[in-house]
């Protein structure tokens, strides 16, 4: 690949360049790329909010950037659900097959309201920064479980803050007098929790002291209905004052040189501002005077002169101002002007101070982590040089911009956005099969990528959501991000992006000026061009099938097993078995492995010298810290309140399909279990496969008080269990002479069944004894005989008079098993029909692709609800070629 570079840099762009420089910087570069491809993910989901019991539906592409080919370097993709207290509460891995893969996440009745993330990547993408993952925040309501309304406000007087709550019902009754617990929880300090009782009105308050920003506040109470209610507050900033912020294009004013100057606008919550910006020497009237766009950002091109002082002053629509002083001018430096907005071309200038000017060559390289995508070079011989990039073979995205010395040192640097459809876009055309639609009306979508009749070769993998735009929250349109403005632009820039999707909405004319400005304040940093000449280590490497890894030791001690056999075993079949040996520091690892979620295997060892006398240590699932979202902003407080609306309509959804018999309310049977506890008298640490105390008999520990050896408790107290001389056996597991003994577990580790008398009586929690089929099965041919489940007291010491087998139970996370989008047929027969269709996501179709004619379909039915619905349709080709399309039909009543 380095050749194919160099030779179309030498013969088409450079001819001219030191081969010697020129060639050691692009092979280092070159060297940086093969080691260091970037994947991207984007999640298609079926909408943009929620509601606790509903599903998330989503397809994931995982591409290559900069040219957004479908990936193939990982087969497994991780995506999490992240509540408002940043804790992981859901987890799945899906298969990836050429970049696509798809799945869903179910919400609990129980979950909190609260603004969740959805977090996304590979095992590869774990080199990089967290900051690199897909993610997005999506507001999830709660009328389930919860039928409280917050609202939360933060008020200062003086030297006093104050975060007061109120609580309502849904229909808007005060809870009066109600005892609360809280917990003021702030990362790196201790955690504060208290009571607190509300007024007459409904309202908490609570007093904040100095280290309150940033804190995680935590409600627990009961609502008039007596359920127990959780809350969850993000304590907003005390600031409540819009910021001004500037950055010169190169980084520096420089004396006397023209720099186009970007300026955002954000109010405390981090949020783009419109207002009229002017820009001014102290004490005089305003050089210049200009406004933002609705995002707060905006640019204008300043000539400043060194010994000035210059204020910048953003008036807003309310009447009020905020003044921030420009950076000081430097007397010598350089200036890189850039103009992406060109058709064919980017125009960029270089400008230096007279003092710069020494005749020697500078080179303007174009470059997208560490791919050279155009160089060129000129002698500085004038305060001006004017470069130009042609954008025929640049792809769309955000490209680096950097002048080097002859020495290869860089001197400024510029992000641009480049835009190239015709080798980023495929057309998608949407075409219906008819003009009108009632209520309950058939709707078949006939998908086309084809650029005409000629074109009979193109195939792409679609994805498809429609949605009743009549039940979604319009203002959660800032945290839409499309296929394309996550790929091409959210993805490759830092920091909080507010509503991506702006630029894009109309493909034909992107708002280029705008995306400028974008770079200039958004996409601005300092030079980070030595990370390309290093070498980069990778800690994970592409995830190609699931893995078990870990290491063998000496029992009892450090010392590590070489060469020792381990077996994986799945309890489900017994005959799959597949084995390995350890290295030379005992480590071993099964890849590449297959098996869907909640599957059990046993894990044994035997060494050269020790055999089974040997301890195994399974390595535990690397996941990545949660730290704060770039997304930010998005994130707020009080979601069912603001989102009151869809919340009702998702308690009427929820409830025809309980009523259908679709779906069932968890919240019912954990009534039925506070009303009526079944008593589990097996020790909660047990490591029984099928469920502590999912036994056929369980033995307690006041049981075995009497005995001096476990024997002598056990004989005659469990049913169908007999020993003989020591050893348990069970009376199904035929006559007396074909009996072979029970399996015995002592807390996940098997062990000789005659050495059970070893095991202390003082140490024992609970035995569990499964005989029958059904609780045997999961144990395979190892629990064939019966089986024994002993739990220790701490449910993990073992006794110091017992020495273990080398075997291990484990259930490491396996590959989520897809659930079927349910979709109404009013044509045919169906055993699960709605009585009243009030569907918020009509449609859900995450595994379209089109035949070798460039055409593909599907087809739902309209709800029982007239409105204005919205297909949504995404996906990608095989020569990276991405597409977005929206298409609004009106359904109008029967």
């Amino acid at each position: 690949m380095y050749a194919r570079i160099l030779l179309l840099i030498n013969c088409l762009v450079i001819p001219f360049l030191a081969p010697a420089q020129i060639e050691q910087t692009l092979q280092k570069l070159e060297r940086y790329r093969q080691q260091h491809s970037n994947e991207k993910i984007y999640l298609h989901l079926d909408k943009n909010d929620y509601s606790a019991g509903e599903n998330i539906w989503f397809k994931l592409y995982c591409t290559n950037a900069p040219f957004n080919y479908l990936s193939n370097m990982s087969k497994i993709a991780n995506i999490e659900l992240i509540s408002p207290t940043n804790k992981i509460i859901k987890s799945i891995k899906i298969p990836l097959t050429i970049g696509l893969g798809i799945g869903d996440l179910t919400l609990s009745d129980t979950l909190i309201e609260g603004s969740y993330r959805i977090r996304a990547y590979t095992r590869w993408m774990q080199n990089d920064s967290i900051t690199n993952f897909y993610e997005r925040v999506i507001p999830i309501t709660n009328g389930r479980s919860d039928h409280v309304i917050t609202q939360s406000t933060f008020i200062n007087k003086g030297t006093e803050n104050l975060f007061q709550i109120n609580l309502k019902t849904i229909q808007g009754t005060p809870l009066i007098n109600n005892n609360v617990h809280y917990t003021l929880q702030q990362e790196g300090r201790k955690g504060k929790s208290g009571r607190l009782k509300s007024d007459e009105n409904g309202t908490l308050s609570l007093e904040l002291k100095d280290d309150f920003r940033g804190g995680q506040l935590s409600l627990q109470f009961l609502s008039p209905d007596k359920r127990r209610i959780l809350k969850s507050f993000t304590i907003p900033e005390p600031e409540r004052k819009n910021s001004l912020q500037i950055f010169p294009e190169s980084g520096s004013f420089v004396n006397n040189i023209l720099s186009k100057t970007g300026f955002k606008v954000l109010s405390p919550a981090g949020l783009g501002v419109k207002s009229k910006i002017s820009i001014a020497e102290e004490d005089k009237s305003p050089i210049v005077e200009f406004e933002t766009n609705m995002l707060g950002m905006g640019s204008i091109p300043l000539i400043l002169n060194t010994g000035k002082k210059y204020r910048a002053t953003a008036t807003f629509e309310n009447g009020s101002t905020v003044s921030v002083p420009l950076p000081p001018v430097a007397a010598s430096g350089y200036v890189l002007t850039v103009n992406s907005g060109l058709k064919d071309k980017i125009a960029a200038q270089l400008a230096a101070t007279s003092d710069l000017i020494n005749g020697k060559e500078v080179y303007l390289v174009a470059q997208y982590n560490g791919l050279v995508l155009h160089a060129t070079k000129q002698k500085l011989k004038e305060q001006e040089l004017f470069f130009s990039i042609p954008k025929q073979n640049l792809p769309s995205g955000v490209i680096q911009l950097s002048i080097l010395t002859d020495q290869m040192v860089p001197l400024v640097e510029r992000l641009v956005f480049n835009y190239n459809p015709s080798n980023t876009l495929f057309p998608l055309a949407v075409q219906l099969n008819k003009k009108a639609f009632t209520t309950r009306d058939r709707v078949v979508a006939n998908l086309s990528v084809k650029k005409g009749d000629r074109d009979t070769s193109k195939i792409a993998a679609l994805s498809a959501s429609v949605v009743n735009l009549n039940k979604t929250d319009t203002t959660t349109d800032r945290y839409y991000s499309s296929i394309i403005s996550e790929l091409l632009l959210k993805s490759d820039l830092r920091g909080f992006i507010e509503q991506p999707h702006y630029y894009f909405k109309n493909l034909d004319t992107v708002k280029f000026a705008e995306l400028d400005n974008l770079m200039l304040t958004q996409g601005w940093r300092k030079l980070d061009w030595e990370t390309y000449t290093q070498m980069p280590t990778h800690a994970y490497l592409p995830e190609k099938g699931l893995s078990v890894s870990g290491t063998v030791n000496k029992t009892g001690r450090k010392a590590v097993v070489p060469n020792a056999k381990v077996a994986l075993v799945p309890t489900s079949d017994m005959m799959s078995s597949i084995d390995t040996l350890t290295d030379s520091e005992g480590r071993f690892v099964f890849d590449e492995l297959l098996f869907a979620d909640s599957t059990k295997f046993i894990v044994t060892g035997n060494g050269p010298k020790e055999k089974n006398r040997v301890d195994l240590h399974i390595d535990p699932p690397t996941v990545p810290k949660i730290g704060k979202s770039k997304d930010q902003p998005l994130i707020f407080n009080d979601v069912n309140r603001h989102m009151l609306l869809q919340l009702k309509q998702s308690q009427q959804f929820l409830s025809s399909l309980e009523a259908a018999g679709i779906i069932q309310k968890s919240m019912l049977l954990e009534e039925v279990q506070v009303n009526r506890v079944r008593e589990n008298k097996a020790d909660k640490n047990s490591r029984n496969l099928n469920g502590p105390g999912k036994a056929d008999q369980v033995i307690t520990s006041e049981d075995l008080s009497a005995c001096v050896t476990l024997e002598q408790c056990l004989a005659g107290k469990l049913v169908g269990v007999i020993f003989q001389n020591g050893v348990p056996y069970s009376t199904r597991s035929g006559g007396l002479s074909g009996r072979k003994p029970m399996l015995v577990v002592l807390d996940g580790t098997y062990m000789e069944s005659a050495q059970i008398d070893m095991i202390n009586i003082q140490d024992i929690s609970s035995v569990e004894v499964l005989r029958s089929g059904g609780n045997t099965a999961i144990y395979g041919t190892y629990g064939g005989n019966g089986v024994l489940v002993i739990t220790s007291k701490s449910g993990e010491a073992r006794s110091s008079s017992y020495t273990p087998t080398g075997i291990v139970t484990i259930s490491p996370q396996g590959l989520h098993v897809n659930r079927t989008f349910f979709k109404p047929q009013y044509n045919r027969t169906q055993t699960q029909e709605l009585q009243q269709d009030l569907r918020t996501t009509i449609a859900w179709e995450p595994n379209l692709i089109t035949s070798k004619n460039g055409e593909t379909q599907f087809e739902f039915f309209t709800s029982d609800e007239p409105g204005t619905y919205k297909i949504t349709v995404e996906g990608t080709d095989m020569e990276g070629k991405i597409a977005h399309q929206e298409y609004l039909i009106e359904v109008k009543s029967q």
